[in-house]
């Protein structure tokens, strides 16, 4: 569905902490749910701006538990939203993630029995990155933690940016930043506007661009040349249900990526019990399974949906 023909969505808004919101889609079930579906969008996303969003929450209104409870679907608007992504960090995303979680565990949000993190391209970033430094810690609270987590269009940030820049420019910047910002402790600058013609045009600092487009930055987590041993550092971490919905026609990986492979690679890593059969390329789906997939996709991603919850 097009951006554009979205329908107005009745809900509930949360302040989950100061200036923090949160999003419960209503419009269907007419009342809220027991276990939530977290969404969290991807770089430049906000409050309903992913287009399968209202077809998800209606879908959702139907799912139901392995104890055979409602879910919804509630978007988690973070500091890095719309145009926040550029000075901000994976660490400040997951705080915000977890004091979410937890309120949606409290009286106020509705005391929430289940939560599943369904992040959007690098809101799987966002999703990854909590499994692996809050789920699976001992010393965090039950109430902290989640029961899985949906990873849809997880795609490397840097081989994006391969496709529209020319890789000469794109290094070079990279050293620029490394040697003129980050090694002399500048990494919370503001880059020139040479560097922010990028990022749409978004104010980002050092830190943020040499973590999201460098090998192995902090934002480097599916990207193709990653090895195995990088792979279980994340994937391998995970100890909670984990289902993978990864996009045929995502225009936003290079077309010498074997998107089969890296899915079967993502696989290898996750320890077998955690990997969801369910776990798939949507085949005729765009990265937002938007304008350009071809029709039945969003069904698919909806019956992925469903059938994974069922088993939480």
């Amino acid at each position: 569905m097009s951006l554009s023909k979205l329908p107005p969505q009745e809900g509930i808004v949360y302040t989950y902490a100061f200036n923090l919101t949160a999003f419960e889609f209503t419009e269907y079930s007419k009342k809220t749910a027991p276990n939530i579906i977290l969404f969290i969008g991807g770089l430049s996303n906000g409050l309903l701006n992913v287009p399968y969003l209202p077809t998800l929450a209606k879908a959702a209104t139907n799912f139901k538990s392995q104890d055979g409870e409602d879910w919804n679907l509630v978007q988690v608007l973070l500091s890095s939203a719309y145009s926040g992504f550029g000075t901000t960090s994976l660490e400040k995303d997951t705080s915000q993630i977890r004091k979410a979680v937890e309120y949606f565990r409290s009286e106020a949000g509705g005391k929430r029995r289940k939560i599943v993190l369904m992040g959007h391209s690098t809101g799987c970033q966002n999703s990854l990155h909590y499994l692996t430094n809050i789920n699976n810690k001992e010393d965090v609270p039950d109430t902290a933690k989640v029961q899985g987590a949906i990873l849809q269009a997880p795609v490397s940030d840097s081989e994006a940016l391969s496709i529209e820049s020319k890789k000469k420019e794109v290094d070079a910047l990279l050293r620029e930043v490394f040697v003129d910002y980050l090694s002399e402790g500048k990494g919370a600058y503001i880059l020139p506007e040479k560097f922010r013609r990028l990022v749409f045009n978004t104010p980002i600092t050092a830190y943020r661009f040499f973590s999201l487009f460098s090998k192995r930055g902090d934002d480097d987590f599916f990207s193709s040349y990653l090895t195995e041993d990088d792979f279980k550092k994340t994937f391998g971490s995970v100890t909670v249900p984990l289902l993978v919905l990864y996009s045929g026609k995502d225009q936003f990986v290079p077309a010498s990526v074997d998107k089969a492979a890296l899915v079967s690679r993502f696989q290898d890593s996750t320890p077998s019990e955690y990997w969801n059969s369910n776990s798939k390329i949507i085949e005729g789906a765009t990265h937002e399974i938007g304008d350009g997939s071809d029709e039945g996709v969003t069904d698919i991603l909806t019956e992925s949906v469903s059938k994974f919850v069922s088993d939480v």
